[in-house]
């Protein structure tokens, strides 16, 4: 499992989202605690509410900026959101009968949520920054091809590899 610890590996780089971001992988980290912890099932449905009103939040604040900026991968990035909405919500049906349902949630959202900040959110973060700054409209498109088999170009259209470091 991914680390429930944010850090600026995860920042996106405009502030209300990292501040966000943050804010769920601290509630995301009191739950995993709570539920290794043995913790009362009230105690863990306390911190589980905390947890999905912090990411519900978050995912209506990002929606409502991409609406805002026009962005176009408003619909693939707002289909992430409700899917994860969706499984969350399976979990959370689970944790009433099976205490395992919760380390389950965790485990997913983590992974989740290191991937979405990483790919999606990054992606949204850039496009808002050019928009704010005015320069341009960005179009990114997602798609299903491995990274290595994506031919890449910079602004100025020449050539590059995103996973090199440097």
């Amino acid at each position: 499992m991914s680390s429930l610890e944010w850090t600026m590996s995860h920042s996106v780089f405009v502030p209300e989202m990292d501040d966000e971001h943050r804010e769920i992988f601290k509630s995301l980290a009191a739950l995993q605690t709570a539920l290794t912890a043995g913790a009362r099932r009230a105690e863990i449905g306390k911190l589980t509410e905390r947890l999905l009103e912090h990411a519900d939040g978050h995912f209506a604040h990002e929606e409502r900026l991409m609406r805002a900026a026009r962005y176009s991968g408003f619909r693939w990035h707002k289909q992430s959101h409700d899917a994860v909405r969706r499984r969350v919500g399976q979990f959370v049906r689970r944790m009433d009968r099976d205490r395992g349902a919760g380390t389950e949630l965790v485990g997913y959202l983590t992974t989740w949520l290191e991937n979405h900040t990483r790919m999606a959110d990054m992606m949204l973060a850039s496009f808002l920054r050019n928009h704010r700054r005015g320069l341009c409209r960005v179009t990114f498109r997602a798609g299903t091809r491995p990274v290595e088999s994506c031919e890449w170009v910079d602004s100025r259209g020449e050539k590059f590899d995103p996973t090199a470091e440097g």
